[in-house]
């Protein structure tokens, strides 16, 4: 890696940290930064570009905190905002909706490095629920607000719009978590 993007990759990691400043994950007291790091993780191990490992540190910045649209473009450029977008939900719409919206954009729209993006969330998203199921049992399912059904509903529907990356192991790693999961 060149050392301009090692710089790069360093400024997002800090970016990032300061956005999500404070915050948790979902019913427990871990740092939410553990969650674009470990995308950011599965992205590098995956092999993917540098613009993808930096959307992956970034991917909920949108979604999640204060973060501009601008402050991404003109810090990281316009394929890294392009990448969080796609990685990024409307929470002004219901839940059902916008997660069939981001089923139908990788089935229809998105690029490999936006799947590749989406799956390295997802399958963190994963490993946050398997070690909190592993830890607290069933009862991990009760901090959704739609439960265990349909998060099954949600996570099968990504799996099957990812189809065209299922040679990555980050895709095997997600289909058995699946599996163990549901």
């Amino acid at each position: 890696m060149p050392f301009h993007n090692k710089l790069k990759l360093h400024e997002a990691i800090v970016f990032a940290t300061k956005a999500h400043h404070g915050q948790v994950r979902k019913g427990s007291d871990v740092p939410y930064m553990i969650h674009p790091f470990e995308t950011a993780q599965i992205l590098t191990e995956a092999g993917c570009s540098d613009e993808v490992v930096i959307a992956g540190l970034l991917h909920d910045t949108l979604e999640d905190t204060e973060t501009s649209s601008t402050e991404i473009s003109s810090v990281f450029g316009y394929k890294v905002l392009g990448l969080v977008f796609a990685a990024s939900e409307d929470k002004r719409m219901e839940w059902e909706d916008r997660k069939q919206h981001t089923i139908d954009y990788l089935c229809h729209e998105a690029s490999q490095d936006e799947m590749l993006l989406i799956c390295a969330d997802k399958l963190s998203n994963l490993r946050s629920i398997r070690y909190e199921k592993d830890t607290l049992g069933e009862v991990v399912w009760d901090r959704f607000k739609r439960g265990k059904d349909k998060q099954k509903w949600y996570y099968e529907g990504i799996l099957h719009a990812l189809k065209p990356i299922s040679g990555y192991q980050m895709y095997a790693e997600y289909k058995w978590l699946l599996e163990e999961l549901f």
